[in-house]
C-alpha cells in the first residue's frame, strides 16, 4: 500500500495587492491585543506569503513591534538576519510558522483556552505549545506566557536566537516563576549551550528535548524525552502534584502496524520516537528519536507517522487543524492497508480551530472501524472544556465509535505500541 500526501497546488498572490492582505493590524492603528502604555513592545502578527512576509516583519521591527510570523515559508537566510535583528533591538520575532502564541493572557492563532497561571511556555512549534497548555492547564498551575519560536530555531544554522530571547523575556516576567522549553527539532550543540543558559535564567525549569531518552540537563533544568514528562517536572516544580493516570491495553490485536496521521509536527515527532523506542523501525516525515526520515515520494510500509500539518505547508494547502477534510481522506487510504492494526490520532482543539474537528473525522473512523471490526483506534484530544470545541464533547464523539483515549499525546503513542507488541 502506498500512501502519499498530496495537495492541490495553489500559486500565491503576485504584484502589490498581495502586500494588502496582511493578518494583523499596522501598528499605527493599534492592536487587536491592546496596545501597550507602558513602553513596552507591540505586536505584529504577519501571515503574507513568505517574499512578503520578510519584509512586513522588518517593517515591523523597525517600527519597535515584537512580530509573531505566522508565514511558514520563509527561507532560513531571511530568518537569521530578521531574528539577528530583532535581538540587536530588544525585540522578539517569533516562528516562521508560528500560529499559536499566548501573551498578556491572550491567546493567539491556535491557541486553547487555559488558566493564567504561573508556568512560562517556549517552543518550537505549536502544537508541543499547545500540548504543554493544556496539561498545564489540567495540572492547576496554568500558563503565564507561551512564546514559539519556530521550528528551525534549535538548528545549527538558526542557533536558537529566538529561543534564547525568549528565555531572557520569561527570566524577568513577574507572572513566571517556572519555564517549561517543548523542542521536537533540535540540534545538539545548540542544546548543549541552551540548557546551561536556562539553568542561568534564574527559574526553575523543564524541558523536552523530543526523543533524547539519554540526556541529562545541568541542575536546576529537568529534561525530558515527551511533553508530558515535561509538562510534569514544570508542575511539580510550581508547586503542584500532578499524576498522569496509567492507560493499560486490554483485549488483543493481532500482530501488525502502528499509523500515526497527525495534524501537528510536534505531536508526531514524539509519537516516532516513543514508538520507534518500543517497536524499531519507524518511518517519519517529522522524525525524532530513533525514528527515520520519510523521503517525499517514498512508499509507507509498516510503523509510521505522519504529519498532515508539514505536507500541507509545503503545498500551500490549509492547515488540518482549520480544515481536516484532507486527514480523513488519508485515513479511509490507510486503513484499506490490511497490514495496519493500530490508527494513532490526534484532535487539536482552540481558538482558530475546525468548530469540530472530532466530528469531521466520525465518517471515515465510522467507515473504517465496520469495514475493519478488529482495527483500534488511539487518539488524544488537545483542549480544554473552555475551548469553543469543549473538550468532554470532542471526546465522547470518538468514544462512541470505541476509539481509546489517552490521556496526552505520549500516552496515545504508548498505548499504540502496546497493542502491537508481542509479549506485553
Amino acid at each position: 500500500m502506498s500512501e502519499v500526501i498530496q495537495f492541490p497546488e495553489h500559486d500565491p498572490p503576485h504584484g502589490p495587492d498581495a502586500l494588502d492582505a496582511p493578518v494583523a493590524h499596522d501598528a499605527a492603528e493599534g492592536w487587536d491585543i491592546g496596545v501597550p502604555t507602558d513602553g513596552s513592545p507591540g505586536l505584529a502578527v504577519i501571515g503574507v506569503p513568505g517574499g512578503y512576509a520578510a519584509l512586513e516583519a522588518h517593517r515591523a521591527l523597525g517600527a519597535g513591534d515584537d512580530v509573531m510570523l505566522v508565514s511558514n515559508d520563509v527561507s532560513v537566510e531571511d530568518e537569521v538576519v530578521l531574528k539577528r535583528r530583532a535581538h540587536d533591538g530588544g525585540l522578539l520575532l517569533m516562528g516562521p510558522g508560528c500560529e499559536t502564541s499566548i501573551i498578556g493572557g491572550i491567546g493567539i492563532g491556535f491557541a486553547n483556552v487555559v488558566a493564567t497561571g504561573r508556568v512560562g511556555v517556549i517552543a518550537t512549534s505549536g502544537s508541543g505549545a499547545q500540548e504543554a497548555t493544556v496539561l498545564l492547564d489540567r495540572f492547576g498551575v496554568g500558563v503565564s506566557r507561551c512564546l514559539v519560536t519556530g521550528h528551525r530555531d534549535l538548528s545549527d544554522a538558526v542557533g536558537a536566537i529566538s529561543t534564547h530571547d525568549a528565555l531572557a523575556r520569561l527570566a524577568t516576567d513577574p507572572a513566571t516563576e517556572v519555564i517549561l522549553l517543548i523542542a521536537d527539532v533540535w540540534s545538539p550543540e545548540v542544546v548543549r549551550r541552551l540548557l546551561p543558559a536556562m539553568a542561568a535564567s534564574g527559574r526553575p525549569a523543564a524541558a523536552c528535548i523530543m526523543g533524547s531518552s539519554h540526556l541529562k540537563g545541568p541542575e536546576g533544568v529537568d529534561v525530558s524525552p515527551a511533553i508530558d514528562g515535561a509538562a510534569l517536572a514544570a508542575a511539580r516544580l510550581a508547586g503542584a502534584r500532578p499524576v498522569i493516570p496509567a492507560t493499560e491495553p486490554s483485549g488483543w490485536v493481532s500482530a501488525g502496524h502502528v499509523r500515526g496521521i497527525f495534524s501537528g509536527p510536534a505531536l508526531c515527532a514524539e509519537a516516532s520516537a516513543i514508538l520507534a523506542e518500543r517497536l524499531g523501525r519507524v518511518v517519519s516525515n517529522v522524525p525524532a528519536g530513533e525514528a527515520i526520515l520519510l523521503e517525499g515520494e517514498d512508499v509507507v510500509r509498516g510503523h509510521a507517522c505522519l504529519d498532515v500539518a508539514t505536507a500541507a505547508a509545503a503545498h500551500g494547502a490549509p492547515h488540518p487543524i482549520e480544515d481536516p477534510e484532507h486527514r480523513a481522506r488519508l485515513l479511509v487510504d490507510t486503513v484499506a492497508d490490511q497490514t495496519v492494526a493500530v490508527v494513532l490520532l490526534d484532535v487539536v482543539l482552540g481558538l482558530a480551530a475546525h468548530p469540530d474537528p472530532a466530528g469531521a473525522l466520525v465518517p471515515a473512523l465510522s467507515q473504517a472501524l465496520q469495514a475493519r471490526p478488529s482495527l483500534q483506534v488511539v487518539a488524544h484530544v488537545v483542549g480544554t472544556e473552555a475551548d469553543p470545541q469543549v473538550l468532554s464533547q470532542q471526546e465522547a464523539k470518538l468514544e462512541a465509535l470505541g476509539v481509546r483515549l489517552a490521556p496526552t499525546s505520549g500516552q496515545a503513542a504508548r498505548l499504540a505500541a502496546a497493542l502491537v507488541r508481542p509479549g506485553r
